[in-house]
């Protein structure tokens, strides 16, 4: 195959970007499977930040009652 009047073999050209694909899907598949991981994490957070709120949201009721409670005596 002649590029700009350069014989280039066809067979190699095929190879080659066989060869850059093949490595582009496996840096793919690894940013897929680091990005799926930092969504478990960040799954994870969010839990734990849900039930931190609602722990201090009890707390701070009890605090309300304890006080409420103190006034009135």
């Amino acid at each position: 195959m002649l590029v700009f009047g350069v014989d280039v073999p066809l067979v190699e050209l095929v190879l080659v970007i066989v060869v850059i694909m093949f490595v582009l899907l496996i840096e793919a598949l690894v940013v897929i499977g680091m990005l799926l991981s930092q969504m478990n994490k960040m799954k994870k957070t969010l839990e734990l930040v849900q039930k931190m709120t609602d722990t201090l949201l009890a707390l701070k009721k009890e605090e309300i009652e304890v006080l409420d409670r103190l006034k009135k005596r």
